[in-house]
């Protein structure tokens, strides 16, 4: 059954997911909730990257819920919440990628990700999903991005309520987060893998420890990367980041 979605809204927070991390032994473990700020003053990314967005262009969002501590499902959460992210914006005309593990690219061009953490309770472990969505952000603030990016007013040539992203988001995620809580990873690999951007290409993986060159191969039932070697080996990655040579 889908969790059911609480949302809780701030006109301003230094971040959405540093709140949740904060004030996680407060919220409902079961219940999906749903933070959202009109205006983060210390939004970031993976790799602590700032993150930036104008005030209310764009959704700021932190999804909480919590898992059993040894769930097989924790690596995978985010991955599921970028292919329910594609799945809405698919149905919005878009025609989006997913970057490995949950970047979210169109026309090879950001314009969202998630940024999972985790806050220890005491008998299960608080999931912590932040995700920004570029929605209504101009070319202006796009250009200031270190990497090409995008956004849907952008793309669309209008602009549009959050309310008409968000909403049907949190339904498709809660409907397949209990999916992916029954049944794991394996439903989603095909679809995900279908999305997947840059396969065939050669790319870069960096972990923060090593830097792997290869082919952008494919996405194992675990939600992992799979890389072909130059040796013609296949590699699996749980963790990293992925570059072409042209981002």
């Amino acid at each position: 059954m889908p969790k059911k979605i609480h949302y809780l809204h701030f006109d301003t927070v230094d971040s959405t997911n540093s709140w949740a991390k904060k004030n996680a032994s407060t919220l409902d473990q079961d219940e999906l909730t749903c933070i959202t700020a009109k205006e983060q003053t210390a939004g970031r990314g993976r790799f602590r990257r700032r993150w930036i967005s104008g005030r209310g262009e764009n959704i700021t969002a932190t999804l909480f819920f919590s898992l059993k501590k040894e769930s097989p499902i924790i690596s995978n959460v985010g991955q599921v919440l970028s292919l329910s992210c594609a799945h809405i914006l698919k149905e919005k005309g878009f025609s989006p990628q997913i970057k490995w593990p949950n970047d979210l690219l169109i026309e090879g061009k950001k314009m969202a990700g998630v940024l999972c953490e985790t806050a220890p309770l005491q008998d299960r472990l608080g999931i912590i999903l932040g995700i920004g969505i570029n929605v209504n952000m101009s070319g202006e603030l796009l250009a200031t991005i270190e990497q090409p990016a995008t956004s849907l007013a952008q793309l669309s040539g209008h602009t549009w309520t959050l309310e008409q992203i968000l909403e049907p988001l949190l339904n498709q995620f809660s409907d397949d987060l209990t999916r992916l809580e029954n049944e794991g990873f394996a439903p989603f690999q095909k679809a995900y893998e279908t999305l997947l951007a840059f396969r065939g290409e050669p790319v870069t993986c960096t972990d923060g420890l090593q830097m792997i060159r290869g082919i952008c191969h494919s996405i194992n039932k675990e939600g992992r990367l799979n890389l072909l070697l130059p040796s013609g080996k296949v590699t699996t990655l749980s963790a990293g980041e992925v570059k072409t040579s042209s981002s």
